[in-house]
């Protein structure tokens, strides 16, 4: 699978805000993921949003959404598509955090979490699909309801097919490996 990595950190740049108004603790209360439309239309999305809110994880998720992709917007060669597989396209994001304040505190270990993600992913065989990894500035709220700044990974996974069957079948493929490849990195402790 094609597979990339980004720091994207500035003052005018986006961030992740994990105690937004919207904020649901899919932690918490799991079957809140019901009030969100995302996971509703998108069953693949709904299973990844459980899967990184599980107990077991070590992270949360702040914000996700989903999206078609107009084929005039898919490079072919940054699916590892052939041109008549990039007809149409399938995307999402998902803001995630790390529950460990001191995790979510230190760049060099969110760095070196996306780069390992990133290798992780190389070993997929997954055509037409690519997952890139974002790491942003980001501010969560303490368990004493204070704001603490930090850092958290957009993960992208986007597809592409020679129709929306195809380019959906090839997102939830995406979606699913990257998913199970972010909680595993997650569980470990190098880089720390």
């Amino acid at each position: 699978m094609e597979a990339d990595w980004f720091i994207d950190i500035g003052l005018e740049l986006p961030w992740i805000d994990g105690s937004w108004s919207g904020f649901l603790d899919l932690r918490a209360t799991p079957y809140a993921i019901n009030t969100l439309p995302e996971p509703a239309q998108h069953p693949a999305l709904r299973d990844a949003l459980l899967a990184l809110n599980a107990p077991a994880s070590n992270l949360y998720t702040s914000k996700c959404d989903a999206w078609s992709v107009p084929g005039h917007e898919i490079d072919p060669d940054e699916f590892s598509a052939r041109r008549q597989h990039a007809a149409t396209g399938f995307a999402s994001y998902i803001d995630i955090l790390d529950r460990d304040p001191a995790r979510f505190s230190s760049f060099a270990l969110t760095e070196h979490r996306v780069r390992e993600l990133t290798e992780h992913l190389h070993h997929f065989t997954i055509n037409c699909a690519r997952v890139d990894t974002v790491v942003r500035r980001a501010a969560a709220q303490a368990s004493d309801s204070t704001e603490v700044d930090g850092y958290g990974i957009t993960l992208y996974a986007a597809a592409c097919g020679a129709d929306p069957t195809a380019a959906y079948i090839a997102w939830q493929t995406a979606l699913a490996a990257a998913v199970a490849a972010t909680i595993a990195v997650a569980a470990t402790r190098a880089g720390e």
